[in-house]
C-alpha cells in the first residue's frame, strides 16, 4: 500500500464538494482518494507521457557514435579521460 506523504488542501464550491462527495461514495472510496485518482488520471498521466516524448526525442537527438570494437580498450580510455578532467 502507498504511504502518503503529502498534504495539498483545495478549496471547493459546496456543490463541487456534494457532487464529488456522491461520486465517491458510488465508488465507495474517500474523496481523498477520488481526488487523488483525478489527479493521476488526468494530469500526472498527461506529465509521465511527456516526459517520456522529451526523453526519447533526446535519446534520438544524440549523435551517432562509432561502438568500440574492443570494449576493454574503450573502458580504458574511457576513464583515462574522465579521471584526467576530474570529473566522476
Amino acid at each position: 500500500m502507498r504511504k502518503y506523504e503529502k498534504k495539498a488542501q483545495v478549496l471547493l464550491t459546496e456543490r463541487q464538494y456534494r457532487d464529488l462527495q456522491a461520486i465517491a461514495e458510488q465508488q465507495q472510496k474517500p474523496l481523498g482518494a477520488l481526488l487523488r485518482d483525478a489527479a493521476e488520471e488526468v494530469y500526472l498521466k498527461q506529465k509521465r507521457s511527456h516526459d517520456k516524448a522529451q526523453a526519447v526525442q533526446a535519446l534520438l537527438s544524440l549523435t551517432e557514435t562509432e561502438a568500440p570494437d574492443e570494449y576493454h580498450d574503450w573502458e580504458e580510455q574511457y576513464l583515462s579521460h574522465k579521471a584526467s578532467h576530474g570529473s566522476g
